[in-house]
Order: structure tokens, then sequence, then C-alpha cells
């Protein structure tokens, strides 16, 4: 009888060159100690666990998935089978010349199968430097990993829950190693007007956000390689399996269960006989942005008639810290009428025919932070629906929740099911937390809402953390360019080579009415500090109907200076300014203003509350690179042009605030000429041979020069997170929440 040994001993006892492949295996064996050493086998473990008891992080699919099996090479398949039938299936690293088998990745544990198209003469049409066009049969799947233009010539195929069908028009994909990978199927027709075989043509593009590697590191490796086999340059590339990437990234294909199918079904239905409605909530990574992302994509795909339409989707993005369409920090309420077909940082804001109808500004990663004012935002957004539903005509609305939903956030979720008008709510979990199914299905009962549990998706190996992925999306936010082709398109130049947009905060040509710091009441001497550097919304207010103007000037400061140095706005925006400036003097002259001249909302009961939702909206973001004292003119780096701001204040009773938060410190803007500069000496030393310690006094001597960076040698110790305080003290127990308050 064999003894059972436990995992660390079993990676202990095993060769280091020698590597075990098990060709097929299922989570019930994952019982037996011997299969948790050959899973887990890449790493230690972070503590000693206890006999029997189950490892905390498996690289396997979920329980709902029976079997994993790995993507073995055509070639090599006959033989692999006769091993496995005589019950040899190791193989030996120091003995075996395929290099399909050095390429699987050794941290990923298992090599996942991507793709069953086989590309073959017969199968592929033409096949140039930039294109690929190819015919897929009924039980094909194919996966693509980078960036590419997606032309359907016959047929119809399925990617990201979106039906496209054949036409002229090219629909842009992005497909990073970040996520999973979507697979493109063929499928039938559902309008009963033929299944002709599916031909289809994938184009490279370049879209330039490849290029933002030069000046972000996390940017990098995360696209195809930069040349195939064949020595073709391409924006993408097929892979059989993870065995094959080029980069040997744990890859895994965006799986849909069969019971997320059901519930679409279910829902799309739905929408025929009477408006959706419906609302996605649960726990955090269970896949809630990845369902309400497919469900909008299969409400917006149309038929292939010319005279019929499919209806707009709204979209209420409820999640600050994870948001689809904008920089972290935001709720929103979008109309769609285009295909979802890339991860957020690949579309940090709408464009094209999609709209924001309107959003706020959090000022937080999480509503647990100031849960009263979140709910106000979200109430306020409803309503907006509802008149938008009424103004432009009826769309059904997604409800994207955040994964706060214990304590006091599952208080704050059950009050937005009573307080919005759903027809479903979908619960992305069906193992808990009890407390929350149980108060969920009560609430569902008393109002007659359909509640579905559904599983999570299947939990994917992280090659980016979540705060990687918010500063990858701010960074793509701050760094987009003008829109090209009806694409998006990126500049991937350091901000720091660009012009500012010069904002004057006092005189004549003031042009904004002030600033917010949310949170503790801060010491306006130390403005100047807190700003400088940091990450501001955009906010438009409605100054007829605010009320914290209602107080007296502390200090009185009041410069009159015209400010000098070079403008961005034109004559006619400056005109309008001057026009609105007339009528908003007296308004601007009671806020307090620092010693340096600055405007600031100021703070009640010591500390500065947010911006009532009903009397304002977001309309972007920006970077305060630097304030000009001389000029008193605040430097910012946005993507709102002069234009918009001066359209924002057109109405005589509207201005602008710039709104500080709690998000996280742009970190990677100080960064962007450093790592560029970087960049091009590795290059450098790759031409030149140069050696590694020249090149390390080259970085020190640049990064000498950068403001606000310096190199560290070793690692930091402590923790990097900004203080946080939570506003929901009161707000626990209290019941439903006012949305007045």
């Amino acid at each position: 009888m064999t003894r059972p040994v436990s995992a660390f001993a079993a990676r202990k006892a095993a060769h280091p060159s020698t590597t075990v492949l098990s060709t097929s295996f299922k989570t019930d064996d994952l019982s037996r100690p011997e299969a948790r050493a050959e899973v887990d086998n890449s790493r230690h473990p972070r503590k000693r666990r206890r006999d029997g008891e189950r490892p905390r992080s498996l690289h396997v699919s979920q329980p709902a998935i029976e079997e994993a099996k790995l993507c073995i090479p055509i070639e090599e398949h006959e033989e692999i089978k006769a091993n496995r039938e005589d019950g040899s299936c190791t193989v030996e690293d120091g003995e075996s010349n395929s290099s399909d088998l050095e390429a699987i990745p050794q941290n990923a544990g298992l090599v996942h199968r991507l793709s069953s198209f086989i590309p073959t003469e017969s199968n592929v049409l033409s096949e140039t430097d930039t294109e690929w066009t190819i015919r897929l049969q009924r039980n094909d799947t194919l996966a693509i990993i980078g960036q590419y233009d997606l032309w359907v010539r016959s047929g119809a195929i399925n990617v990201h829950g979106a039906v496209i069908h054949a036409s002229s028009k090219l629909h842009r994909v992005y497909a990073p190693s970040t996520h999973a990978i979507p697979s493109i199927r063929p499928i039938l027709n559902p309008y009963g007007t033929g299944n002709p075989p599916v031909e289809l043509t994938i184009i490279s593009c370049g879209s330039r956000i490849r290029m933002l590697k030069q000046i972000a590191p996390k940017f990098g490796r995360i696209w195809n390689g930069r040349e195939l086999r064949d020595g073709l340059k391409r924006s993408f590339i097929n892979v059989q399996s993870s065995a094959e990437d080029p980069y040997k990234r744990p890859l895994r294909l965006l799986e849909s269960p069969p019971d997320w199918q059901d519930i679409l079904s279910h829902l799309l239905a739905t929408n025929k006989e009477h408006l959706l409605a419906v609302m996605v909530c649960g726990p955090k990574r269970a896949g809630k942005s990845t369902f309400c992302r497919m469900l909008a994509n299969a409400l917006l795909s149309k038929p292939p008639t010319a005279t019929q339409e499919a209806d707009d989707v709204a979209l209420l993005d409820l999640d600050p810290g994870q948001p689809e369409y904008s920089p972290p920090g935001d709720i929103s309420l979008l109309r769609l009428r285009s295909h979802n077909l890339g991860p957020p940082f690949t579309h940090p804001t709408v464009f094209g025919s999609d709209q924001v109808i309107r959003a706020h500004h959090i000022g937080y990663l999480s509503p647990k932070d100031d849960p009263q004012h979140y709910y106000s935002c979200a109430i306020d957004l409803f309503g907006h629906y509802q008149r938008m539903t009424m103004d432009q005509g009826s769309c059904p609305l997604i409800i994207n929740c955040a994964g706060w939903i214990q304590g006091s956030g599952l208080e704050l979720l059950v009050n937005l099911v009573h307080s919005t008008n759903l027809t479903n709510i979908v619960y992305m979990s069906v193992s808990g937390p009890e407390e929350v199914i149980d108060v969920l299905n009560k609430a569902a009962s008393r109002t007659g809402i359909p509640l579905h549990h559904v599983n999570s998706q299947a939990t994917e190996i992280p090659t980016r953390s979540a705060a990687d992925l918010r500063m990858m999306q701010t960074l793509s936010y701050f760094h987009l360019d003008e829109p090209e082709w009806g694409n998006l398109r990126w500049n991937p130049c350091p901000m720091g080579n660009t012009p500012p947009l010069v904002i004057h905060y006092t005189g004549p040509k003031q042009a904004i009415l002030g600033v917010m710091v949310l949170g503790d009441e801060q010491n306006p001497n130390f403005f100047n500090s807190i700003l400088e550097g940091c990450l501001v919304s955009i906010t438009v207010v409605e100054i007829d109907r605010a009320t914290w103007l209602d107080h007296d000037s502390d200090d009185g400061h009041e410069s009159d200076a015209s400010g000098t140095g070079n403008e961005v706005v034109d004559e006619g925006v400056a005109k309008r300014i001057k026009e609105r400036n007339g009528h908003n003097r007296h308004q601007r002259s009671r806020l307090p203003r620092t010693p340096t001249g600055i405007p600031y909302i100021p703070a009640k009961d010591h500390t500065v509350k947010p911006l009532s939702p009903t009397t304002s909206h977001c309309i972007g973001h920006a970077i305060i690179r630097g304030i000009d004292i001389e000029a008193q003119a605040f430097h910012l780096t946005t993507s709102v042009s002069a234009c918009q701001l001066a359209n924002a204040q057109s109405h005589p009773d509207r201005d602008i605030v710039l709104v500080r938060g709690r998000l996280d410190t742009p970190t990677w803007a100080f960064a962007e000429q450093m790592n560029l500069q970087r960049e091009r000496a590795r290059r450098r030393e790759r031409e030149l041979n140069l050696e590694e310690e020249n090149l390390s006094t080259d970085i020190q001597a640049l990064a000498a020069k950068q403001p606000w960076a310096s190199t560290v040698e070793g690692s930091r110790t402590g923790s990097g997170k900004i203080r946080r305080i939570r506003r929901d003290i009161r707000y626990k127990g209290q019941g439903p929440v006012d949305s007045s308050s």
C-alpha cells in the first residue's frame, strides 16, 4: 500500500529536470495528495496544509467542467495516445526535442486547449502579410490573440456573445492575454434565411495601443508575438493551445457555462415580451462584467435584413472600481448601439454611436467609502434612464452592480432592488454567501421579481492585478488620440511631451468655479501640494441650485490678474467664458481662496462632502500637471477638449469644479519619460552589446532628472495604500436611504 505524501514532500522529491504531464484528469482526482502535487507543481505553498485539505487556488476550471485536457500537437497525438494505453505518460525534458512541449508555461500547471480549428490547404482560402481568410466548419472554434478587424464574408458567427452576420462592416476585436481569450464560433442563422458556410477575414490593425508598452511596462507582453513562424508580422496570432503562446503565458479561453446560456436565452425572450430591466449582482471576480457584456452584445445583435433594427441598450454601470466605459471612480448611464469586443482598457470612453447620458464621480473605488452618496448617484442615474426612455424611446436596461455585497453592502443592494423597476435579478454565484442569498430571495419574493442563480466565472490565472488593470485603464484614457476610421486610437508619447490645457483659476479669464478635496478637511496652505500631480474629475455644477455657496469668504482673497502664458482656448471660447464670468462673478467671489488665490469648496463639520448628484455631473477626468502661481492657472492633461469645457459652461447658471477624490495616485504618469528612455537604452544595449552596469547607470542618471520619481534599490518596506476612511457607520441599520439626503 502506497503511503500518502504531502504536496511539499512530492515537490521536494521530484527531479528538477523531469516534468510530469497528465493528458487527462478529473477534478475528483484532486483529493489525492499526488494529484495536488502534479497540479500545483510550480510554486511553493505559503503555509503547510493539513492532511486531506485542498489547496486554495488550483489552476483548473470550475467543478462544472468535468475534464481538462492537454492540447497535443497533431503529429504526436497518436504516439502519446499509445503511451497512455501502455501506462506511460511522462516526458523527459532532456530527451525531448519537441518545441511545443518546451513552450508549456511552467507556472500554469496545465496546458489549455483554445482552438479546434486546424489550418489546412482546404480551409485557408488566402493568406497575406496582413490578412487571413478562412472557412469554418460547424463545430470549429477559433481563438485569436492580439488586435484585429473581423470581416464576416458569409454565414454568421458568435464572439463575446454578439451574433455577427455577413456584411461589409469591419468589427474591431481586442484579445489581450490579461483577460480570457474570446472564441469565434460559427452558428446557425437564427432568422431562417439559409445557412451558408462561414467565411471570414481577419485583418491586422494598428490602433497604437500596442505602443503604450514603451511608456508603461504593464502593457508589454499582453498581445501576440512580434513575428509568426513564417516570419509574417501581424497584429494577431492563431493559437491551438496555451503551449503555442510565444510568451508562454497562462492563457485561458472565455467560456460561457451552460447555465449562462440558459439565462441569456431566457432574458432575450423576456425582452421580446416586455421591456427588460435586469440587475446583475454577486461577489467580486464572479464574472458580472463579462455577463453584462455578453447580454448587451446579444441584445444589440441585429438580423441580416436591412429593414429590421435591434434596440439600443442602456447600461447603468454602478461599479466604480472596474467601470466599463470610464476611468475608475465613476458610475454612469450609457446608451449603447455597437458591440463591445474588448476589455475595458481598450475603450476607456464611449465613441461613435454610443452615448454617455450622465455620469457621476464617486471619488472612491468602492461604495463602502460613502454609501449614502453612492446610493443617491445611482437613483439619480436611474431617474435619467426613465426620462431618456420617454424622450428618446424605450430600450432595455442592464445594471452592473459592485462586488460589495456583505454587511452594509447587502443593505445597499436591497435598497437598490426596491428603488428600481426591475424585471429580473441575476446573482452570479450558487455557493453563497448564504446570508446574501437568503436576503435577496426575500427581497425578490416581496417585489415579485424573478431571481436567477448562475455559476461564477471560472477562476483565471491573473497576469495583472486589479490595481494594474485600473492603472492601465486610466493610462489608456489619458493617452487617447483622435479616432480613426470609426475606431479609437492612442498617442504613445509621454504626456510630458504634449502641451497642457491652461485653465485660469482667478482673474478675468477664470474658467472654473473652484476645486474640491473630498474627505477630511485640509489646510488651505497645503492645497498646492495636495493638488499638484493628482487626478481630478471635471464636474459641471448648477450654481443656482447649489446649497454649498451659502457662506461667506474666509479670507477674501481674489486676484484680478489676467494671467499670462499659452492659451489653449480660441477666441470664441474665450468670449463665452468672459460672458459667463460676468454672470457668475458674484458666486465665485463668495468662495474662500488659498493664499495663492485658488478658490475651493469649504468643509462642513470638518468634512468636505460630495456634490449633490441632482445638481452636478462629471464630464471627464484630468491630471493637474502643475500650478503656475505667477499666471494663476492650472496646467491640465485631459481628454476633454477646450470646446467641450466651453459647451459645458454654455448655460449661464453652470460652472466647473475640479474634484479630487481618493483614487490611486498616477505614479505611472511620472515615470513615462523614464520608461521610454529605458526602453530605448535596452534596444541600444541589444544592438551594441553594452554592459548591464552601464545601462543601470544611465537609467539612474535619467531618473534623477524626473520630477516626483527616483530609483529604489531592492524593495520598499511597508504598504503604499492610501489611507481611507469609512463613511458608512451611520448608514448601517437606518433602513432605506433617502435619495434626497
